[in-house]
């Protein structure tokens, strides 16, 4: 049994997560719960999902659960399945030589879990766990967890050299858990930067994404400091990154010139979206759209193409940036026109992201008669009310105004809005009877 540095500590996993690990231990193999599960449970955050390592083989894994999926069985990998949770368990492996800086060209089995663990990528997600070992730390994790530090396992060239994504992974961990990239690790990170050619847009993208949708946006100048940026996008050059740190950093310059963001308005900055309310699709819209605060609109779409999105990512993006120094009113009418142009969720998008941009010196010239506070506090109650905004929200629809001799056509959909307006003026007018009476005496 290899040794470990914390074999005392214990951590919570699930029951199906120990069922699985005392199943394979009880048919006399070795099992943990692996990488990014215990990295989190150790450090208080809920984890996303749950890994087994083991010294069984596949054929052994599938032996010993009732229902599995071969899901990438050719590299070890079974999913065993409990209703309609499942759990990957992979096999104790070696991976063979990177001749594409992404993919192993082989791959072979090990009974070493020391040499299942040598090949992972930073330290903190080279820890494994079960009840009976305690936590399985070879390579300094626990003590990199504590010191808020992302480090290669083994050498740094070795492994950005073997799949340049672990290069982007480095940037997006840091940037997720706040911690500092170590020296040595930043160094081959530069070095190999080039490697970065050889990953998809799609990875790129993804990786990205959690970047910028984690509390610390700030991280983005990694991509930069780090001289990533030729490498994601050929358009990725064209941020302007002296305005985003005006938008993100705090910075007292002198006199004469706009005081940006202190830390207690980079704190507002950081809570401007609510979680709970914005999913995290509205927030990366958001955040792609904060990221290129102060671009026109095809620059935008131009930088945020090139890291080839779905076309919602794009138009959405483009859309929020281009209504983001569009004035909005502070009276309750005004307001709801306004909003009726706009998708629910995505309204409630660009106001958070009108919440982050409203102290910048761009948003301020442009958005000079803005009183944000008041259309926020407004847009809430009317939301609180449930009035009714779009043509969907209406009592009446096309078939019932047809019924009362409305004619198809542009003269229905005309109808329509004129018993929309009239619904914001006086939202207790929204009743099919009222509104179909109202249709017939303007006929």
């Amino acid at each position: 049994m290899p040794e470990n540095t914390l074999s005392k500590t214990h951590i919570d996993i699930p029951d199906n997560v120990g069922f699985i690990i005392k199943t394979l231990e009880d048919k006399g193999f070795e099992a943990y719960a692996v990488g990014g599960c215990v990295r989190d449970t150790l450090i208080g955050r809920m984890p996303g999902d749950w890994d087994i390592t083991t010294s069984a083989l596949p054929h052994e894994i599938k032996s010993c659960f009732r229902r599995t999926v071969d899901t990438g069985i050719e590299h070890g990998t079974v999913t065993v399945m409990f209703g309609s949770e499942s759990y990957e368990v992979t096999t104790y492996r070696i991976d063979g030589e990177y001749r594409d800086n992404r993919h192993p060209d082989s791959v072979s089995f090990t009974s070493s879990v020391r040499e299942d663990l040598r090949r992972r990528d930073f330290t903190i997600n080279a820890m494994a766990y079960n009840e009976r070992t305690g936590i399985l730390d070879l390579f300094g994790g626990c003590e990199d967890l504590k010191a808020g530090i992302i480090r290669c396992v083994g050498d740094a060239d070795e492994r950005f050299d073997e799949d340049a994504l672990r290069i982007l992974r480095a940037v997006r961990f840091a940037a997720q858990l706040d911690f500092r990239i170590e020296e040595h690790t930043a160094n081959a990170v530069k070095r190999h930067a080039i490697n970065l050619q050889a990953v998809s847009k799609e990875r790129i993208l993804t990786e990205i994404t959690k970047l910028i949708c984690s509390a610390h946006i700030e991280r983005i100048f990694d991509i930069f400091e780090l001289g990533l940026a030729p490498y994601i996008s050929e358009h990725f050059d064209e941020i302007n990154i002296s305005g985003l740190k005006e938008l993100i950093t705090a910075k007292d310059t002198t006199e004469g010139h706009d005081r940006y963001l202190s830390a207690e308005e980079r704190k507002a900055v950081e809570n401007a979206f609510d979680y709970e309310k914005t999913t995290s699709c509205e927030l990366r819209f958001a955040r792609f759209a904060m990221l290129a605060e102060g671009m026109e609109p095809e620059h935008v779409k131009k930088m945020i193409k090139g890291l080839k999105p779905d076309n919602d990512t794009l138009h959405n993006t483009e859309f929020l940036i281009r209504l983001l120094y569009v004035p909005l009113s502070d009276d309750r009418y005004e307001l709801k026109t306004q909003m009726t142009d706009v998708p629910p969720k995505l309204f409630y998008c660009l106001l958070r992201l009108k919440a982050v941009s409203c102290r910048t010196k761009l948003y301020k010239e442009r958005c000079r008669n803005e009183k944000l506070e008041n259309v926020i506090a407004l847009y809430d109650d009317i939301m609180k009310t449930d009035e009714p905004i779009y043509l969907k929200e209406l009592a009446v629809n096309g078939s019932d105004l047809i019924s009362c001799g409305v004619k198809p056509g542009p003269e229905l959909g005309e109808m329509l809005k004129r018993l929309l307006d009239l619904v914001y003026r006086e939202p207790r007018h929204n009743d099919k009877s009222f509104l179909k009476e109202k249709a017939l005496n303007i006929l």
